[in-house]
């Protein structure tokens, strides 16, 4: 696609962490606190950090839904558009509609990352760190010139 194409930059989006990206990006000694993607009792993928489950957003989640099926109610992986936690997907998505950048904020990790945030500075840091690690040198440094990483 010429970039001449795309004329949107797109300044609040959202990103679904991929459900390994902390086990990736957490160092050893911390692996067993880092939050995991479980299916709960009804099949449908939780997050759950330090055994608080914490579900998935589906409202960040509805790109290309039509709107009578938005709602806040968790929605599996299986669910999703790729393109909400996997970068090549959103390329193409952003590709399709014109987007040339797009600044994506977290989906579980929250605003200032409220759901690490368990009264555990050592480990709340330790998780934060992972999600920047992986949001600016794997989300952003994949297409550097089409995402504004924000940490």
């Amino acid at each position: 696609m010429n970039a001449d194409d795309l004329i949107l930059v797109s300044i609040d989006d959202h990103v679904v962490e991929p459900p390994d990206m902390f086990l990736r990006h957490v160092p050893g000694k911390y692996k067993a606190e880092a939050p995991v993607v479980v299916k709960d009792d009804k099949g449908i993928d939780q997050w759950v950090y330090q055994g608080r489950p914490q579900g998935v957003s589906g409202l960040n989640a509805v790109v290309s839904w039509p709107a009578e099926e938005w709602g806040r109610d968790p929605a599996g992986f299986a669910e999703m558009r790729p393109g909400v936690y996997d970068v090549h997907e959103r390329v193409r998505d952003m590709n399709r509609n014109g987007i040339l950048a797009s600044m994506c904020f977290p989906t579980f990790t929250g605003f200032s990352a409220r759901h690490l945030n368990m009264h555990r500075e050592e480990a709340t840091l330790v998780m934060v760190s992972a999600y920047n690690d992986w949001h600016i040198d794997e989300w952003a440094a994949s297409y550097p010139d089409r995402f504004i990483p924000i940490a």
